[in-house]
C-alpha cells in the first residue's frame, strides 16, 4: 500500500511539471541560500583582490644579491689570502768589502787623510801654481835622512825594481810623474830640522844663490807642483811648530801643494813628556791649514819595530819592492812608499783631475 500510494504521487509531480513549461515567471520561492563556501568551480573568474600599496615602512632594509656576493667575494679573497704563504723578501746584496781598503788592517783613509775641505783648498792652490806657471807633473822632496836616501820613492823611477802586485792601477799616477820619483833635489839634507829650512846655511852652495833658503832654491829649479815634506826627528826643541807652520805658509804662497808625513820614530821622547809629542803637532797643523797629511806612524804600529832599523829612527826594507809577497807589508820603506803612493794617486785624481 505505501508502495501505491508512492507512485501516485510521482505521476501527479510529473503532471503538474509538464503543465506549467513555457515562459511563465517565476514565483518568489523561498530558496535555501547557498552555501558561502563551496567547492563548486563558478563560470565567473573569482575576482582577485589587488596587493595592497607598500607603505614605508621602519623594517631593516632587505640586502640585495649583488652586495652578498661582493662581500662574500671580499671574504674569500681574504680567507685565501690568509691561506696564502707571504713572499720571502728578496735578501739584500751583501757588499765584497774591498781588500785594498786596508793597509795592514788599518782603513787606508786613515793613513791617506785628504777630507772634502782639503780637496777643496788644494784646487784652490793648485790654481794659484798653475798661474804662476808650476809644472803640473813634478814634485819635490823635503826633509831630513829619512828620505834622503836611496829607499824613499826612488824605484817607481826604475823599471823593473818594483811589482805593484794588487796595486797596480797606481801605475799611471807613477807615469803622471816621471823623474821625479828618484830626484834627490836640494830640498833634503841629513840632519835637517825644520828651522834649517830657512838658514841658507843648509842651502846647496854648488845649486843654490847666495842668502837662498834651500826651500826657496829647490822650487826655483824643480818647478814642482806638489812637495812631500818630512820633518820632525831632529827637532829637539821648541820651535818645531813654529817654523813647520812657515814651511806650510811659505809652500802655499807658492801655489805648491804641501803634504806632511808623521814619522815612524819617537826620537823626541826623551826630552819630552808627550811621547808622541811631534807627530801630533804634524797633525795639528795639517789641520789647521787644511793640508794633504800621510799619517805613517798610524800603520808603523803594525810593522816589526816599527819599521825601523837598530837605531830606531832610520826605516828598514827589502832591496825589491815587490807587493805581491808578504814581506813588504812588514818593512818600513816598502810600506811607507806605498803610504805616500796612495796619496799621489788622490792628489792626481781628486786635486788635479788628470
Amino acid at each position: 500500500m505505501p508502495k501505491l500510494l508512492f507512485q501516485f504521487s510521482l505521476i501527479i509531480s510529473l503532471v503538474v511539471l509538464v503543465a506549467c513549461g513555457g515562459e511563465a515567471e517565476p514565483t518568489a520561492v523561498l530558496e535555501e541560500p547557498t552555501p558561502a563556501a563551496t567547492s563548486t568551480p563558478t563560470a565567473v573568474p573569482p575576482t582577485i583582490t589587488p596587493p595592497p600599496t607598500a607603505t614605508a615602512v621602519a623594517a631593516p632594509p632587505t640586502p640585495t644579491a649583488p652586495v652578498v656576493e661582493e662581500e662574500t667575494a671580499a671574504t674569500e679573497t681574504e680567507n685565501t689570502a690568509a691561506l696564502e704563504p707571504s713572499p720571502s723578501p728578496e735578501p739584500s746584496p751583501t757588499e765584497t768589502p774591498d781588500p785594498l781598503a786596508l793597509l795592514n788592517g788599518v782603513p787606508v783613509d786613515q793613513i791617506v787623510v785628504l777630507p772634502d775641505e782639503t780637496i777643496a783648498h788644494m784646487k784652490t792652490v793648485f790654481a794659484e801654481g798653475q798661474a804662476r806657471g808650476r809644472d803640473p807633473h813634478r814634485f819635490s822632496k823635503l826633509g831630513d835622512s829619512v828620505i834622503a836616501n836611496g829607499d824613499f820613492l826612488t824605484r817607481f823611477d826604475a823599471a823593473g825594481a818594483y811589482t805593484l802586485g794588487p796595486y797596480d792601477y797606481l801605475q799611471p799616477t807613477i807615469d803622471y810623474y816621471p823623474g821625479s820619483w828618484d830626484r834627490y833635489g836640494v830640498g833634503i839634507r841629513i840632519g835637517l830640522s825644520a828651522w834649517g829650512v830657512f838658514d841658507p846655511m843648509w842651502a846647496d852652495k854648488e845649486w843654490c844663490e847666495p842668502n837662498e833658503a834651500m826651500i826657496d832654491c829647490e822650487f826655483r829649479l824643480n818647478n814642482p807642483s806638489v812637495v812631500i815634506i818630512h820633518l820632525g826627528t831632529n827637532d829637539t826643541n821648541e820651535s818645531f811648530e813654529k817654523f813647520l807652520r812657515q814651511t806650510v805658509q811659505h809652500s802655499l804662497d807658492n801655489g805648491v801643494i804641501p803634504i806632511l808625513l808623521t814619522k815612524a820614530d819617537r826620537y823626541e821622547s826623551y826630552l819630552y813628556e808627550e811621547e808622541n809629542r811631534n807627530n801630533n803637532i804634524i797633525r795639528q797643523v795639517a789641520a789647521d791649514f787644511k793640508i794633504p797629511l800621510v799619517d805613517f806612524d798610524i800603520v808603523a804600529d803594525t810593522l816589526p819595530n816599527r819599521g825601523l832599523k837598530d837605531d830606531n829612527i832610520h826605516l828598514n826594507g827589502p832591496l825589491q819592492h815587490d807587493y805581491n809577497l808578504e814581506e813588504a807589508y812588514t818593512k818600513g820603506h816598502t810600506v811607507h812608499n806605498l803610504a805616500v803612493l796612495l796619496m799621489m794617486e788622490r792628489i792626481r785624481e781628486e786635486v788635479i783631475g788628470n
